[in-house]
């Protein structure tokens, strides 16, 4: 099986790293040139979660390099989805699909709009990886890995790949509705990234601010209303509660704030 990652920053490098030493043969394509000449001349580091690893992939900075791929897994910046979703139609073998595990809302239907609805799998991930540098990432922490058909249906493809990541070490649920284990993540991203993005403060920093805890709980009020009115039956029926005892807990600094502290665009 090969595997192009579409976008090998902290996430796509963590996974490419694991999928590689599962028995995948991946290839890593991003426009990063630094980070590119480092894999190719010393390998991929990879440490944290699961200790060190340095794994021989290929890497590469464009689509036409990358040669033909059995799956595309999508883990660029939202601004970028276009432009990956088009390199992955040039990409993908005739049977071949993709899937994107990107935080936010409009990635998946961006894809299924440019590659076809058949051929994209929905994604979530509750990992958080960072970037050392060129050639050298940490994933920092590991959590639940769910994809899914968009239409609900079971597949054998699904089952298979769920298969591979469980075996590169990360715990994957195929699940009959990914659509609202994306929104899941979406409301929680919601509630905590620009919080953090626009105060630079740390999650447990914001927790323990009366005021913005209360502008958290408005943010709430507002997502959660949009969620019901589409429809969408979120797996935490407590998402609430969830979010607060999250940001309490936790000192970590969301993906958006790392964005802006490196004056990097972000995703709103």
């Amino acid at each position: 099986m090969r595997i192009v990652m579409i976008g090998a920053g902290a996430m796509g490098s963590s996974y490419g790293a694991r999928l590689s030493g599962a028995g995948a043969e991946v290839c890593l394509l991003d426009p990063w040139r630094d980070h590119i000449d480092a894999v190719v001349r010393d390998g991929l580091k990879v440490d944290g979660v699961f200790g060190r690893q340095l794994a021989r992939v290929d890497a590469v900075t464009t689509a036409a390099a990358a040669g033909t791929a059995d799956i595309v897994f999508v883990f660029v910046n939202s601004n970028e989805t276009r432009s990956a979703a088009t390199s992955a139609a040039t990409i993908l073998a005739a049977n071949g699909f993709a899937i994107t595990m990107q935080n936010g809302i409009g990635n998946l239907e961006t894809l299924q709009e440019v590659l076809g609805a058949k051929r994209v799998l929905g994604g979530s991930s509750m990992s958080s990886a960072m970037m050392r540098g060129p050639g050298k990432a940490t994933l920092t922490h590991l959590g639940p890995t769910s994809i899914g058909e968009t239409d609900g249906s079971d597949s054998g493809r699904a089952r298979e790949f769920a298969g591979l990541l469980s075996r590169a070490g990360f715990e994957t649920r195929v699940e009959p509705d990914v659509i609202a284990k994306i929104w899941n993540k979406f409301v929680l991203n919601v509630a905590i990234n620009a919080l953090c993005a626009t105060t630079g403060l740390r999650l447990g920093e914001l927790a323990r601010l009366p005021e913005l805890d209360a502008l958290q709980d408005k943010v709430l009020d507002e997502v959660l209303a949009v969620t019901a009115a589409k429809g969408i039956r979120l797996p935490d029926a407590d998402i609430r509660t969830t979010i607060k005892l999250h940001c309490w807990r936790k000192f970590s600094r969301p993906s958006m704030l790392q964005h802006i502290e490196a004056g990097k665009r972000t995703e709103i």
